[in-house]
């Protein structure tokens, strides 16, 4: 299946989805949404768990990829870094409210195992990436209570971008940015203060989404590889700015191929690179043979 029919399943499974809630759509409406036979797309997605899961990938593993580039792209202070991040998954909340107001609604008993587990495994993708940025923002004393204020900043965002999706309040996400960072400033720096205050959460409880690996996406992808590459650079035995460099490589490559013309010598030369690399030959080869990348190689 090309990418592109993929994408175009996918969007008309979120517009059903959207409309009729989960359990109100059937795969004959999906079908019948993108012009194909309900046979033809079961040769495609076994099952609505199966392309509810493809979903979640998706539009994760997008956020993910722009909350990565932010952070790597030149900023007066990393907390102006931060900052530009919590406007994007704002921002990305607003561009997927019907699905997300569909998520909210609907029964989560109606999701089966796999899906609830990818959605808790991606839950702890995003947490352990505030984390990162929180120790950056506000140094080694946060440690300990770094995966709390995680949470409060995701209890934040998720109570606001409900009360635009749900209630249509009328709130700018800019301004709303900089008022969740200031919020916290103050939780870090009053934590900071502290003497002999425990955290909540440590390894000792941690759940189950922060012990594992996020399950990969089934269907590869020109933009599910390029971010399953930048996930396994987090286990590469290179450190430092040789690891720096690795990751400088994937983001320009997915930069490039995402402009109006790519160039050819650069989309060549990073797949070299990568390919060269041990934990990611695997991946960029697999990339690297996808139809829509083999026109940039020959």
């Amino acid at each position: 299946m090309t990418s592109d029919r993929k994408q175009e399943i996918m969007d008309a499974a979120i517009h059903i989805f959207s409309r009729k809630g989960f359990n109100g759509s059937t795969m004959q409406d999906i079908a019948e949404g993108c012009g194909m036979s309900k046979a033809t797309l079961y040769q495609h997605y076994k099952s609505k768990d199966q392309l509810l899961l493809s979903i979640f990938h998706m539009i994760n593993d997008r956020l993910y990829v722009k909350l990565q580039a932010s952070m790597n792209q030149v900023h007066t202070t990393s907390a102006d870094s931060l900052r530009d991040q919590i406007e994007l998954q704002l921002q990305d909340s607003l561009a997927h409210r019907d699905l997300i107001r569909m998520l909210i609604t609907e029964n989560p008993n109606s999701y089966n195992e796999e899906v609830l587990k990818a959605s808790g495994a991606m839950r702890g993708r995003m947490i352990r990436h505030y984390e990162k940025m929180f120790h950056t923002v506000y140094g080694p004393r946060i440690e300990p209570y770094a995966v709390d204020l995680v949470y409060s900043l995701l209890a934040l965002l998720e109570q606001y971008s409900g009360l635009v999706i749900l209630e249509n309040a009328a709130i700018s996400m800019k301004e709303l940015s900089y008022y969740i960072l200031k919020m916290l400033d103050y939780m870090a720096e009053g934590l900071m203060k502290e003497e002999g205050l425990k955290p909540i959460l440590g390894e000792h409880n941690y759940p189950e989404y922060l012990r594992c690996d996020i399950t990969e996406p089934e269907t590869d992808s020109v933009e599910g590889l390029i971010c399953r590459m930048y996930r396994r650079a987090d286990s590469l035995s290179k450190s430092g700015k040789e690891e720096q460099d690795v990751r400088d490589s994937i983001l320009l490559l997915d930069q490039e191929l995402k402009s109006p013309t790519p160039r050819r010598f650069i989309v060549q030369g990073m797949l070299l690179n990568l390919q060269q690399i041990e934990e990611l030959a695997g991946l960029a080869g697999r990339l690297a043979s996808m139809p829509q990348i083999k026109s940039y190689l020959n």
